[in-house]
């Protein structure tokens, strides 16, 4: 129980945390979005779903616009564009343990998806979380 309370709290520490490098960006088009989110863990028997609006100001967008950024201590260490698509790698710390791991996310303009895979050790305990995102421009902000 120890480990699982843990686990959950390094989690949403680490998820809700962030400190980005500059990083390269691909484009979308500013706007109202919808965003769903699909998370995946261990500890939940059934992956937890939440939808959100967001105003996206910027054409551009980066890794550390998935990741948000309000003075935690996780680091994108590489960060690659393809086209429309871009990848990343991160890793994250806390005092219970490291987390690391990548995502990637495809823009087409008005619509966008990816996933972003985490692996986390704390006190010897491994786990794995995975995150799936699908978004799309509604109107304007």
């Amino acid at each position: 129980m120890r480990i699982q309370g843990l686990f959950t709290l390094g989690l949403c520490s680490l998820l809700l945390s962030s400190s980005a490098i500059a990083a390269e960006t691909i484009s979308i088009d500013p706007g109202m979005w919808e965003m769903t989110t699909k998370m995946t863990t261990p500890m939940s028997p059934q992956p937890r779903v939440e939808t959100s609006q967001q105003c996206m100001t910027d054409a551009e967008i980066g890794p550390d616009h998935l990741v948000p950024d309000d003075g935690g201590d996780c680091t994108i260490t590489e960060s690659t564009v393809s086209g429309n698509s871009m990848n990343w790698s991160m890793q994250c710390s806390s005092p219970g343990g490291v987390m690391t791991g990548g995502g990637s996310f495809t823009s087409k303009g008005d619509s966008g998806f990816g996933n972003m895979s985490m692996n986390m050790s704390i006190e010897g305990q491994s786990f794995n979380m995975k995150m799936e995102w699908e978004g799309k421009r509604t109107g304007s902000c």
